[in-house]
Parts: structure tokens; sequence; C-alpha cells
């Protein structure tokens, strides 16, 4: 999958041919530039396509790592102190911690799923000199989800998928191997001119959110007869299960929406 006008220096590995290739020509002359956006049947499509394909590599190891970090409200349950102290636990185990974890997985995932490398270790591994800005991007992500958590209540939780990155941000740092403080530039200048594709980049992942809610719901009443520390394992697992399958395709669809908009004027390369 090739990203509109999105250039790396790094080599990328040719799928169809098993060999190495280092091209990085001109942006008239790179997949998709001067299409027409994709409409949102369209991104969903292809979004679903790009998921479709690399779920084997990415759903088990964002499912195993999302299962662990909800399994860890358990601790709410088993720890006695006051309401506020218990209240910021929670929100630390439900907002902040994932928002910063998540982020990274749709680090990696963007990587995968650019066709860099083949699993979410060697992705890791090509963005070392990239690590600190990410881990920056991840904790502006962590301190949004926050912020969402306080001023939204429960369904600050919910959308959280919106803040993973955060969008953008995180894609130009991976993609273009920028620095933060450039990547945030461009994302403001990208932000700025590309209105369709920036409420889809919002409202795509927060209706991913909304639909894993529903389902956690349905969950919750079909399990009504099970025994109550037991349930409390399965809901936290399934909940960790389900946000963690969807990492991935939150990935894709932010991904092709940078390609997107970093085609238009708002993000092309000024240098």
């Amino acid at each position: 999958m090739t990203f509109r006008n999105v250039t790396n220096p790094r080599p990328i590995e040719d799928q169809k041919h098993q060999r190495v290739s280092t091209y990085n020509g001109p942006v008239d002359q790179r997949e998709g530039y001067g299409q027409p956006p994709l409409g949102l049947g369209g991104l969903l499509r292809r979004a679903g396509v790009m998921y479709a394909a690399r779920a084997g590599t990415l759903v088990p190891a964002s499912v195993l790592v999302f299962v662990l970090l909800r399994e860890l409200l358990l601790v709410i349950v088993a720890v006695e102190g006051s309401p506020l102290a218990l209240l910021l636990l929670a929100v630390l185990i439900q907002a902040v911690i994932p928002a910063f974890v998540g982020s990274l997985l749709v680090a990696a995932a963007v990587v995968v799923l650019a066709g860099e490398a083949q699993a979410i270790g060697p992705a890791w591994a090509a963005l070392s000199d990239q690590r600190a800005d990410i881990y920056r991007a991840a904790g502006w992500s962590a301190v949004l989800a926050l912020f969402a958590a306080v001023t939204l209540g429960a369904f600050g939780i919910i959308v959280q998928p919106v803040v993973l990155g955060p969008p953008l941000l995180i894609h130009d740092i991976v993609l273009r191997r920028n620095r933060l403080d450039l990547a945030w530039a461009r994302t403001k200048d990208m932000v700025s001119r590309d209105s369709r594709q920036l409420v889809y980049l919002l409202a795509i992942p927060a209706a991913i959110g909304i639909v894993l809610s529903s389902a956690l719901r349905a969950f919750g009443v079909l399990s009504g007869d099970i025994p109550g520390v037991l349930r409390g394992v399965l809901h936290f697992a399934a909940q960790g299960a389900l946000f963690g399958a969807a990492i991935p395709l939150v990935a894709a669809v932010s991904a092709l929406l940078y390609g997107e908009m970093a085609s238009t004027l708002g993000g092309e390369e000024t240098a």
C-alpha cells in the first residue's frame, strides 16, 4: 500500500517481487497524486482491505496488550482507598495508559500497513531513531485522553480511538521520519486546510469506539448469569480484546486520511 505523497528514504519491501526498493520519486509520479479524495465509502472499503490483509499480523499483539491492560482494572476492586483515589486510578488505567500504549501500537501498525515491515517487532525496530518523538507524541495522546475522560466522563473513554497517535502527528513522524516540532507544524497546516478529511478523521474512530461500547454492553447482558469475579475477568478481557482488535483498523483509517491530507497543498513539503 502506497500512501499519497508520503516519501520515505528507508528501504521498503516490495511484496510482489520480494525485493527491496528504494524508490522515492517525485510527488507527481507517486500513486494517487492528482486523484480526487476518497469518499466515505471508498475510504472504509480500502481501510477494510488493509485491515484484513494485515489482521493476522497486527491483531494478536494488540489484543494481548490490551487484554493485559484492561485486567489491571481488577486492581481497583482489590484496592481500598478513598473514592477520589480510586477514581484517579480508574482514569489512569482506563484512559491515560491505554492512550499512550495504543499510540505506540498505532505507530508500529502504520509501518506494517505501509509495507516497511512484516510484524510489529521489526516495525518498532525500524523506528529506533524516531522513538523519542513517538514517546512524546504518545504522551500528548495520553493528555488528550485524560482531558476527554475528565470533561466527557464515560463518553470520553468510549471515543478514545480519536486521540490515538495523535493522528496526523504520529503519521508524519513515522512515515516521513520528521521530528516532533516539524510534524506538529505540518499537522497544524493540514488541519487548517482539509475540513472533510478532518471530519472523517474524528468521526470514524469515534464511531468505532461507540460500536465497541455497544458490543461490550451486549456482552455484559449475555454474561449476566456468570458469577461476580469471573464475570469481571471476562468483561475486562472482552473489553481489551475488542479495543485491541480495533487498533489496526483505526491505524488503517488514519493512515489513509493522512495520505489524503498530506497530498494536498496543506500537507506538501515546503523544503
